[in-house]
């Protein structure tokens, strides 16, 4: 019998460590940048979300709830109907992200929720980017950040004082 090293895993070493680095180093300019350009202006306190950009966005992450659940956590991985419905989800996610931004009723600006949003934009492309290269691990624990993310952007949704809060309990 003979003993084998086990071969290296693939994206590990100095390089990938820099990479990852300099990834981070880019995320965290892009949200200074973010804010410093969506930050609330002196009119900000008269800005009013328009009602479909509501709409829009409780009609794409609503569903998204129960069909990521069932993505998730469904028995059979990778088959047409996940794939499918991976397409549909990731694109009611980036909908949803994409929307979010004009929904700001509290301060009129952009929130700390709206970070969410962000790591949406971020997370999702590289989900998907990763299940085409067979880096089924990665994909799986990227779906699940973003999924528990959605979860508790709508419970800091329901926050007192907050467009839903407002639509659900007058």
């Amino acid at each position: 019998m003979t003993a084998s090293t086990p071969s290296p895993a693939p994206n590990q070493g100095p390089s990938a460590t820099l990479r990852r680095i300099a990834i981070l180093m880019l995320l965290i300019a892009g949200a200074i940048l973010a804010a410093a350009i969506l930050r609330p202006s002196a009119d900000a306190a008269a800005y009013r979300t328009p009602p479909l950009a509501i709409w829009v966005h409780l009609a794409t992450v609503v569903p998204a709830v129960p069909l990521g659940a069932w993505l998730l956590w469904r028995q059979r991985k990778g088959d047409l109907a996940h794939r499918i419905g991976g397409r549909v989800w990731a694109l009611m996610m980036v909908a949803t992200a994409i929307d979010s931004f004009w929904v700001r009723t509290i301060t009129g600006g952009i929130g700390p929720i709206h970070l969410f949003s962000l790591l949406v934009l971020v997370q999702v492309p590289r989900a998907v980017r990763f299940a085409m290269t067979g880096q089924t691990d990665r994909h799986l624990r990227l779906m699940r950040g973003v999924y528990f993310g959605l979860i508790a952007a709508g419970i800091l949704a329901m926050a007192p004082g907050r467009t839903l809060w407002t639509l659900v309990f007058g």
